[in-house]
């Protein structure tokens, strides 16, 4: 099955050569390629502000919808700290440069006729004339390699759209890269910008648990990936690794690619400098055994582009606490990548790719790739990864540990002592289990009570740890001396799997 698999309709006319759209809630429409002005990785825009005969606009500044000012778009796109220069200047490590230029008429906006409708589809033939027609005076177009068009209302079937066009005044029959941005800026811009640049939709792959790669109702969606530019998203976040492989933004340094099984260590993907950040495993091979796919995966933290402000949304449930695993590259004419759903299941009412991550503790297996792999361990700043290749299972048991503290380990006869007892899941890969903790003896005429229960159990992740409050409390009748209480941990599925810790509570007069 071909997981990067688009939608391509060929057209013919006269002025367009290709559209890709960007409209959410819209089946997005991907139409064949062709050359164009070269543009990457030196970028030069000529962002021009249209507005319409029948809807006038008054130029104001807004962060989500037009009419905007020209000093507005002028720091959205190239001068802001957080503008789309910036963001391609930093997820390119240097690589490309955005720059430009925003045109308006005389402090306004330029007027054209409303484009011809049908239904809500424009007639792009007739807006794109009218446009380069009403700003050629003012603008030399030899200067620039892509154009920008931002119209103040949202008039017809998309948000934005890239496309090539060959009709700009004074350049020869030149084709240029030409981008619309339809009454809604957040991320627009930058998105359409990636298409420019040869990037395809970032997408999911979305199976009903507990399918990953295969399974019920597998399908996939366009623009899913919440975690990249080329995505449903309206946030500059960090560009999956496959696209930024595919452009040499990644320095050989920053991906591990795995050939053999153990355990490997990345750093979070936001963080600068060439250390490992990226790990990179075969999926797919032909019958020459070259690989033809791979998993990519990413450590996500709140950091740089990724620092979501104000409270978390549910697009970073789960996310910092895993890896997002990516399939890719298919090297074609629109480079596109597929986010694919590690947690199937996790959430109801279709926000499901909402919580993407494979969680620190849970194993992956590919049977069909003979792969798995799984976070162990992490850090604020990094994640252990372990993979292993020919396994059914990575999972492995342990019996779990205990630690106790004393909070009160002393007391007369009849009082209640208590402690904090910690018991950790020691199994590796083995997602959650029930653990119990019971009491297995204690002196006549005691009672021991955990967590106000006789015996109390937690699900703990493997790796991670609960804290149980065990209340003891002696016989009126003790003497003074220190006792003996055996608690014992155990896998509540698996009983055989077990630990035991003895408590030495004391007796004072």
């Amino acid at each position: 099955m071909n997981h990067q698999q688009k939608k391509i309709i060929k057209l013919v006319l006269p002025l367009l050569v290709s559209l890709v759209w960007f409209g959410l809630g819209r089946t997005p429409v991907v139409l064949a390629m062709t050359p164009a002005v070269e543009a990457y990785p030196n970028v030069k825009i000529a962002a021009i502000m249209v507005t319409f005969s029948d809807h006038p606009a008054a130029p104001t500044a807004d962060d989500h919808s037009g009419p905007w000012t020209k000093p507005y778009l002028d720091g959205v796109l190239f001068t802001n700290p957080n503008s789309m220069a910036a963001y391609f200047a930093r997820e390119s490590a240097g690589a490309m440069s955005v720059s430009g230029d925003v045109y308006d008429h005389n402090g306004a906006w330029y007027t054209v006729d409303r484009p011809i409708a049908d239904g809500d589809s424009c007639n792009w033939n007739t807006f794109f004339p009218a446009v380069m027609t009403a700003a050629d005076a003012d603008i030399d177009f030899s200067r620039y390699n892509a154009i920008m068009i931002f119209t103040p209302q949202y008039t017809c079937d998309s948000g934005g759209l890239a496309t090539t066009y060959s009709n700009v005044p004074d350049t020869g029959g030149q084709t240029y890269h030409l981008a619309i941005i339809n009454g809604t800026l957040n991320t627009y811009p930058h998105h359409e910008l990636g298409h420019i640049i040869g990037w395809g939709h970032a997408n999911s792959w979305q199976c009903d648990p507990p399918g990953v790669l295969t399974g019920t109702n597998c399908r996939m969606v366009e623009y899913g990936d919440r975690y990249g530019l080329m995505g449903a998203s309206s946030r500059m976040l960090s560009l999956p690794a496959p696209l930024k492989e595919h452009l040499g933004w990644l320095q050989p340094s920053e991906i591990t690619t795995v050939s053999a099984s153990g355990g490997y260590k990345i750093n979070m993907y936001e963080q600068t400098g060439t250390g490992p950040k990226v790990l990179k495993i075969p999926q797919a091979r032909d019958p020459a055994g070259n690989v033809t796919s791979w998993y990519y995966l990413e450590y996500r933290q709140p950091v740089g582009f990724d620092n979501v402000p104000n409270k978390p949304t549910l697009q970073e449930l789960g996310v910092p606490n895993g890896i997002l695993v990516h399939l890719g590259p298919v090297t074609d004419e629109s480079m596109t990548t597929t986010l694919l759903d590690m947690t199937p299941g996790s959430s109801p009412g279709g926000r499901d790719i909402f919580e993407p991550a494979l969680p620190t503790g849970f194993a992956y297996t590919d049977k069909t790739a003979g792969v798995g792999f799984g976070a162990v361990s992490r850090t604020s700043t990094t994640i252990t990864i372990r993979v292993k290749f020919g396994a059914k299972s990575l999972c492995v048991r342990h019996a779990p540990s205990i630690t106790t503290k004393a909070i009160k380990g002393s007391g007369r006869p009849g009082q209640q002592l208590r402690y904090t007892v910690t018991v950790k899941n020691r199994d590796v890969l083995c997602g959650r289990r029930s653990i119990e903790l019971r009491t297995i003896s204690k002196p006549v005429g005691w009672t021991t009570l955990i967590n106000k229960k006789t015996a109390a159990s937690a699900v703990i992740i493997s790796g991670a740890s609960a804290t149980f409050d065990v209340r003891i409390t002696s016989s009126k009748q003790a003497v003074r001396k220190t006792y003996n209480v055996v608690l014992e941990a155990r896998h509540k599925a698996a009983p055989t799997i077990k630990t035991r810790t003895t408590l030495k509570p004391a007796v004072t007069r």
